[in-house]
């Protein structure tokens, strides 16, 4: 949670944005994972491992490799006296927008050679 008592959430376009440069796909299919991804989350910051169907589940799998999402368990003691194990997924959003920032970065350090006059690239034989 933030400061001010709302939640650390993160945008479509946002997550979008960061699997497209962190996974190196193309804009259609970022923003397809990240819609299947959000849409489990919905305004919650984590969501429990069981609420996925196995190929969703693979794709939680990549993300975490991206640093994107983390994991974590608990184990509650059910009424047979047996251990229960409940995994969740949480959403890393400041490692989301981390990477976001750092393209943003890149592509700043980029403009500054577009800012040099045509001459600066000419070479004398």
């Amino acid at each position: 949670m933030t400061g001010g008592g709302q939640l650390d959430l993160v945008t479509l376009e946002q997550l979008s944005q960061a699997i497209q440069i962190s996974a190196g796909m193309d804009a259609e299919e970022a923003s397809r994972i990240a819609e299947m991804v959000l849409s489990y989350f919905g305004f919650e910051v984590q969501v429990i491992d069981n609420s996925l169907d196995p190929e969703d589940r693979r794709v939680f799998y990549m993300l975490h490799d991206l640093g994107f999402l983390s994991s974590d368990w608990e184990e509650t003691l059910i009424p047979s006296g047996r251990m229960w194990r409940i995994y969740y997924w949480q959403l890393n959003v400041n490692s989301i927008r981390d990477v976001i920032s750092r393209k943003g970065n890149v592509q700043k350090e980029a403009n500054v050679y577009d800012k040099l006059p045509t001459e600066a690239w000419e070479h004398e034989k």
